[in-house]
């Protein structure tokens, strides 16, 4: 990895960082239980006292006192923007900048993982504006702004392994992910393999090491759950779950992969005559490969997962971080595309490009055009629906 990378990394965050940022400006969002939540803190709370009657996924947790659900993590890093902005404004500016700073990890990342230059370049592109990324980040109501936080320590994560760093780092920036998105610490033994392969370490002392880096972000979550219901158990998500017509088997269950193979692979927009460009992204979702074709180039990676090492943890990566989010209840409506993906996106971007420009253990030097066209297409649909729901409210 020359230095070069990493300034250039650096730079590619910035850049996607102000971009994220300026596709935001004078939007904010009704669904700020992170900023909400940044502000109790600052207070010395880790509940809040009242709340408007739309924030309906907060749970009385004592007396007078309402907790909000979900992984703190966005809300300690809005925590330095409370001062000075509303608790909406602070939330989706922690959204977008993260959002758009994991370009630069995500570059140093595909570098570590052999990508050429240019092929490394055209999966940031893909990553920061062909994908959902886009649209959650800089809509950045809490549910997306978990997505973009967590998706910055990610990527990090899977640099440190892709590169034969220590373990250790891995663990600690794959823990810190988790405190905002619960199911990417399912990776932990694939970046493991990762990790000990490319340094020709053994792999059960690197998964050891990967777990100890994250065991502290465990205790703290076990913690906070404590604090909030009283049990190291993540209590909060039962009870939300409970009644819900749409977790009638439970929050995860083996009987909802069908509803999830559907929204990944056939789940369609409305086609509506007389409309630009015929069709109106639905709140419900947009299959995957509609949303990001250039991500059907992975089963195409598939084919080398026996031969190359890095492949294969990548596949198995992905597989593991999407698992919760296959067995879970919903597809993760009220979205654009497929969110849950950005649970492994990191993973999925560098199948993508393996897809393309890598076979029997050599890279092509520049991406094919068809892969290239693809890309720029997955690109034309995400930042069209990003301006059609965010600026037009063009959503069924």
């Amino acid at each position: 990895m020359s230095v070069s990378d990493r300034a250039a990394a650096i730079w590619i965050g910035a850049i996607a960082a102000g971009v994220y940022l300026a596709a935001g400006i004078g939007l904010t969002t009704d669904y700020d239980y992170h900023g909400r939540l940044a502000a109790a803190l600052l207070d010395g709370r880790w509940w809040l006292t009242d709340a408007p009657y739309w924030l309906n996924e907060l749970l009385s947790c004592g007396d007078g006192r309402l907790c909000v659900v979900y992984p703190p993590l966005p809300a300690i890093l809005t925590l330095p923007l409370v001062p000075f902005f509303s608790t909406a404004t602070a939330q989706v500016i922690a959204s977008r900048v993260a959002g758009g700073a994991s370009a630069g990890v995500l570059y140093y990342a595909l570098r570590a993982y052999g990508a050429p230059r240019l092929y490394a370049l055209a999966g940031v592109v893909l990553s920061t504006f062909g994908t959902t990324l886009f649209f959650s980040s800089v809509d950045g109501r809490a549910w997306y702004a978990a997505h973009a936080v967590s998706m910055l320590f990610l990527a990090g994560s899977f640099a440190i392994a892709a590169r034969g760093g220590a373990p250790l780092l891995v663990g600690v920036l794959l823990g810190v992910s988790a405190l905002a998105r619960l199911p990417v610490a399912a990776a932990a033994p694939a970046l493991a393999l990762l990790a000990a392969r490319r340094s020709g370490a053994r792999f059960r002392p690197a998964l050891l090491r990967v777990v100890a880096g994250g065991l502290p972000f465990a205790l703290m979550y076990l913690g906070y759950n404590l604090l909030r219901w009283g049990t190291p158990l993540d209590e909060g998500y039962a009870r939300l779950t409970q009644g819900d017509y749409f977790f009638q088997h439970g929050l995860f269950s083996p009987l909802y992969l069908v509803r999830q193979l559907h929204a990944i692979f056939l789940e369609p927009p409305d086609f509506v005559e007389g409309t630009p460009f015929f069709f109106r992204p639905r709140f419900v979702g947009m299959s995957l490969f509609l949303t990001t074709p250039a991500f059907l180039w992975m089963f195409v990676a598939l084919r080398d997962v026996r031969r190359d090492v890095a492949v294969g943890a990548t596949a198995l990566a992905a597989l593991l971080a999407l698992l919760p989010d296959l067995f879970h209840g919903t597809v993760g409506f009220q979205q654009f595309g497929y969110r849950f993906s950005i649970d492994a996106q990191p993973f999925l971007v560098a199948l993508a490009l393996s897809g393309d420009g890598f076979l029997r253990g050599v890279w092509r030097r520049r991406p094919t055009i068809l892969f290239v066209a693809v890309i720029l297409f997955s690109v034309a649909v995400n930042v069209y629906a990003t301006i059609a729901i965010t600026r037009f409210d063009y959503w069924q």
